[in-house]
């Protein structure tokens, strides 16, 4: 007659302490000490929504006169409004704005 030959109970016990350890201290690395922790994770979506708000703020702004593709396609269109609007000028030019009272 074979019997069953079951490991003991400490055995066991001992594994899962092991493993459950071992988990604990890959984790502990992985969301605090890699370079994938959870910080550069804030800091990162921090950025990506800053810059979402300022592409939004620039469309709105660039949609005003026209559209942002419009300005986009064509760079002679990209420079008059950016002569006009925002008082863009090149190095060697003198620009004079006049304000009628």
């Amino acid at each position: 007659m074979e019997e069953e030959v079951n490991p003991p109970k400490k055995s066991i016990k001992l594994y899962i302490i092991v493993y459950g350890v071992t988990l604990l201290v890959f984790l502990c690395y992985f969301f605090f000490i890699s370079d994938h922790n959870i910080k550069t994770h804030r800091e990162l979506n921090k950025k990506i929504d800053n810059l979402e708000e300022k592409i939004v703020y620039t469309k709105n702004q660039v949609g005003n006169a026209y559209t942002f593709e419009q300005l986009y396609a064509d760079s002679s269109l990209l420079e008059k409004y950016a002569r006009e609007h925002l008082n863009m000028h090149l190095p060697d030019e003198d620009v004079f704005i006049l304000i009628h009272e």
